[in-house]
């Protein structure tokens, strides 16, 4: 799929503006990849957007080149060949930025089909393996960081094994999550006794996934802590680092930041850090850990080597690693950076859906409101690029205008 025109002349237009190398931000539907956008035109880097969903947020802010793409997962050739046609343009060299793993994998895995477009960080080779949760295990065991208990069940019996062993309530997951989320609409499916799990078992097990059998670590949202960092020289220098915690999800146990605050640990970095050396990775990761109430230990959820859904809010605790892997990606020295106890309690809020799912989850204007108050980082609604921001008010407006319509 070839870009067009208007496209083509868009990307020129703009690396004549900055002279700068552009980067690629893939998959800006959400706030991960509007973020980003905007981080890189604060460099004044010239930032071509990359959805295959038109509604996708960064494909509406002014600050970079729109390109709509084809569905990674439904069309991979397709997505390849536009993702191409996008280095071409760019010139000699560009810097991707994905914010989804679908899009990871195609830049990483077939970087000689995308010259001059790069990774700000390490390639196939580490983050292949990576991004099965099993080798993520057996990275931590090694690295003396604690996991949940885990079964990896290769057959029927196994399987059976596991769920009369396993304390409930237990997760079944897949190893790579990429089909298995795009397939059930959710990264695991939850049982709460051994039939349970073994149903789940085997309608995941017979559509081809690698599964893994889990403890759910007990603990509401606010127990899950996340350590956003960028590193160099095979994960042993660490160049930036953000420590912060989730207070709330959407939906709640299992889905995606809604209330993210800032609190520093050195506990999860160290633990964070020992996994990066053992892995010997490079670039932009999230290590997402819980915090046992049983016993106070930190354990893995797992490693994600892209940029997470809140690491806007690193950035304005001072840690822009978007910078720091950009200019690591470009020839420069990333200046060195890390949020602290000084940056405890500063929030990062999404306000509009924020608040669509915590009155949805029966959540008191007061504490909606509590959870807004303060220093709080607000990804979408910005006076500098006002559309993102307009179409998610407009949307959540005509989304309660349909709903009282649809009252008796």
């Amino acid at each position: 799929m070839p870009l067009s025109r208007a496209e083509r002349e868009a990307v020129a237009a703009a690396r004549a503006r900055s002279g700068a190398a552009p980067a690629v931000v893939l998959d800006v539907m959400f706030t991960n990849g509007l973020s980003a956008v905007r981080a890189l035109a604060a460099l004044d880097v010239p930032v071509v957007a990359v959805d295959h969903r038109r509604a996708a947020l960064g494909l509406h802010s002014r600050l970079a080149v729109p390109v709509l793409a084809p569905d990674p997962l439904a069309d991979e050739a397709g997505y390849l060949e536009l993702l191409a046609a996008v280095a071409e343009a760019c010139g000699e060299r560009s810097v991707a930025f994905p914010t989804q793993d679908a899009g990871m994998v195609l830049v990483a895995r077939e970087a000689a089909r995308l010259p001059g477009m790069a990774l700000a960080g390490s390639g196939w080779d580490v983050i292949g393996p990576l991004l099965a949760k099993r080798t993520q295990l057996e990275a931590a065991r090694r690295a003396g960081v604690p996991v949940p208990p885990t079964w990896c069940p290769d057959d029927r019996a196994s399987a059976e094994q596991a769920a009369a062993e396993v304390r409930y309530p237990a997760i079944v997951k897949p190893s790579v999550g990429i089909a298995f989320k795009a397939r059930e609409g959710r990264p695991v499916i939850e049982a709460h006794t051994p039939e349970e799990l073994l149903a789940a078992w085997d309608r995941a097990h017979d559509s081809g996934d690698e599964l893994l059998v889990q403890e759910v670590v007990p603990g509401g949202d606010d127990a899950l802590w996340t350590v956003g960092s960028y590193t160099s020289g095979g994960g042993r220098e660490l160049v930036g680092t953000f420590c912060g915690r989730k207070l709330a999800q959407m939906p709640p146990r299992f889905g995606t930041c809604r209330v993210g605050e800032a609190r520093w640990s050195d506990e999860a970095v160290n633990l964070a850090r020992a996994l990066l050396v053992t892995v010997g990775y490079d670039g932009i990761a999230q290590t997402e850990l819980k915090r046992d109430p049983r016993d106070g230990t930190f354990r893995l959820m797992e490693l994600n080597t892209r940029l997470w859904q809140w690491h806007s809010l690193a950035r304005r605790c001072g840690v822009d690693l978007v910078a720091m892997a950009y200019a690591g990606a470009t020839g420069g020295r990333p200046r060195a950076a890390q949020s602290g106890p000084r940056h405890d309690g500063r929030r990062w809020v999404p306000i509009v859906p924020s608040w669509r799912a915590g009155r949805a989850a029966g959540e008191s204007r007061r504490t909606l409101l509590r959870q807004s108050a303060g220093l709080v980082e607000e990804p979408i609604l910005s006076l500098r690029d006002p559309e993102p921001g307009a179409r998610v008010v407009a949307g959540a407006v005509l989304g309660r205008i349909r709903r009282r319509g649809r009252r008796p």
